[in-house]
C-alpha cells in the first residue's frame, strides 16, 4: 500500500521553476507524486501549477491545496484593526510574543492544521526552515507521522558568510542557528543536498539525526548536439540570480580579474548572463559593457545554453549544490568552476569539470578551453555522463522512495 504524504511547500513560483531552490522543490514534489499518495500545500495558484501536467503527468495525481484559494478563518482577532489582526493572531498561534508576524505562516498554518486533523498521513515533509513552526500541531494530531525537513542549504553557514563578507549583523542569525542545531528535537529526519551538508547537520545535531542525501538533479533529455563546439567560440555563459550575494560577488570577481585578459585574446567573445534580478549598486559599469549580454529571467534556458561553448561558475561563497552546473552538463557544456561553486557535486577535476580557485588559474583554464576544441568536447561529454549516472531526477526519486519507505 502506498504511503500517504503531506508536503508543505509555501512558495508562489514553484512551476515553472525560476531558480535552483524552486527546481529542487518542484522535482521533489514530482518524484513524490510518482511514488506515493501525495497532498501538497502551496502558495502558488492551482491552475498555474497544474500547467506542469503536460510534461510531468504525475502532477495530476496530487491533491493540491493552494493558500491562494483559502481565506483565514474568522476568530477573535478578526475584529481588530487590520494592522494588528495578523500580528496578534501570529503571536497567539506561536505562543511567542517577541518575534514579528510571518504572513506566509499565517496563510498555510490553517491548512496544515485542518489537514492533519482530518486525514491520516504517514509522512509530512516541510520545505523550508520556517515551516518547522508547524511541528507542534502536526505532532498533536498526527502522532504517528514521520516528519522530514528538506534542507536546501545549511542556512547557518550562509548567514555567517554574509556577516563575514558584508560586515553586517543579521538579527535572525541566532534563531536560524538554534533551529538547525535542534532539528533532532523537532523532526525525525532531513534530506540534505550533499554529503558535505549531511556532515554539517550531523555535527550541529550531535549525531542524533537521521539524514538522507537527496542531491539536486536534472531531467536527462536527448543527447546534446556537440557540433557547436567545433565553431570558433562566440559566447560563454554565466547563469544565476543576480540579486544573490554569491552570484553578484562571483560575477564581479570574474569580470574584474579575468574577463579583460580573455577579451584581449578573443575580442569578439561575449559573456551571456542569464538570471533574475539586478546587480547590487556599484556594478553599473558591468551593465554598460557591450561585451556582456544580460538576458534577465528567461522562460527557457536551453536556447542560451545552445549558444555558448563554456559555462562558468566563478563563485566565492554560498552553500548547497549548484543546479546550474548540473544543468550545463546536461546540455553538453564544459563547466569551469571554483571549488566553492562546485560544492556538493561528486566530480573529478580535469575529467568532467575544471576547477580553479585563483584568478590566474581560472584565466589559464578558461583560455585553454577556448583554444582547445578537443578539451571542450572531452569535458562536455564526461560531464554529461556524470549527470546521467548520478544526478538524474528519476534515479534520485527512487533513492528518496527507499528512504521514506524505510
Amino acid at each position: 500500500m502506498e504511503k500517504s504524504i503531506l508536503i508543505v511547500a509555501p512558495y508562489e513560483n514553484i512551476y515553472p521553476p525560476m531558480n535552483g531552490g524552486m527546481q529542487r522543490c518542484f522535482h521533489i514534489i514530482n518524484q513524490l507524486a510518482s511514488h506515493f499518495n501525495l497532498t501538497a500545500i502551496i502558495h502558488q495558484d492551482k491552475l498555474s501549477f497544474l500547467k506542469a501536467e503536460k510534461l510531468f503527468p504525475a502532477i495530476s495525481t496530487i491533491q493540491i491545496y493552494s493558500t491562494a484559494d483559502e481565506k483565514i478563518p474568522k476568530d477573535i482577532f478578526s475584529f481588530l484593526p487590520e494592522n494588528l489582526e495578523n500580528s496578534f493572531r501570529y503571536r497567539w498561534i506561536r505562543k511567542n510574543f517577541i518575534n514579528p508576524a510571518n504572513s506566509s505562516f499565517l496563510k498555510y498554518y490553517p491548512l496544515v492544521s485542518k489537514l492533519v486533523q482530518n486525514n491520516m498521513y504517514d509522512v509530512v515533509i516541510l520545505e523550508n526552515l520556517f515551516s518547522i513552526n508547524t511541528v507542534k500541531t502536526i505532532r498533536k494530531y498526527a502522532r504517528k507521522a514521520t516528519i522530514i525537513y528538506d534542507a536546501h542549504n545549511v542556512d547557518t553557514n550562509l548567514v555567517e558568510e554574509v556577516v563575514d563578507i558584508q560586515g553586517v549583523s543579521i538579527p535572525y542569525a541566532k534563531g536560524i542557528k538554534k533551529a538547525e542545531s535542534t532539528l533532532y528535537k523537532t523532526v525525525d529526519a532531513i534530506f540534505s543536498c550533499s554529503e558535505r551538508d549531511k556532515k554539517e547537520f550531523l555535527k550541529m545535531n550531535q549525531h542524533q539525526l537521521k539524514v538522507a542525501v537527496i542531491p539536486n538533479g536534472v531531467n536527462i533529455g536527448q543527447v546534446p548536439d556537440y557540433s557547436i563546439q567545433q565553431n570558433i567560440p562566440e559566447f560563454i555563459l554565466f547563469c544565476g540570480a543576480l540579486w544573490t550575494l554569491a552570484n553578484s560577488q562571483g560575477l564581479r570577481w570574474f569580470y574584474e580579474n579575468i574577463w579583460p585578459r580573455i577579451k584581449k585574446r578573443f575580442p569578439r567573445l561575449q559573456l551571456l548572463i542569464v538570471g533574475s534580478g539586478e546587480l547590487p549598486k556599484g556594478n553599473e559599469h558591468l551593465m554598460s559593457d557591450s561585451s556582456l549580454v544580460f538576458a534577465g529571467n528567461v522562460d527557457d534556458v536551453q536556447p542560451w545554453y545552445n549558444k555558448a561553448v563554456i559555462s562558468i561558475v566563478p563563485l566565492l561563497s554560498g552553500s548547497g549544490t549548484r543546479l546550474k552546473i548540473l544543468e550545463a552538463m546536461s546540455f553538453g557544456l564544459p563547466v569551469l568552476s571554483t571549488s566553492k561553486g562546485a560544492e556538493g557535486i561528486d566530480y573529478t577535476n580535469g575529467k568532467d569539470i575544471l576547477i580553479a580557485d585563483e584568478a590566474e588559474e581560472f584565466f589559464n583554464q578558461l583560455l585553454n578551453l577556448l583554444e582547445n576544441t578537443e578539451k571542450r568536447l572531452s569535458i562536455a561529454r564526461k560531464g554529461r555522463e556524470l549527470v546521467e549516472k548520478k544526478y538524474n531526477w528519476n534515479m534520485i526519486g527512487r533513492k528518496m522512495q527507499e528512504f521514506v519507505n524505510s
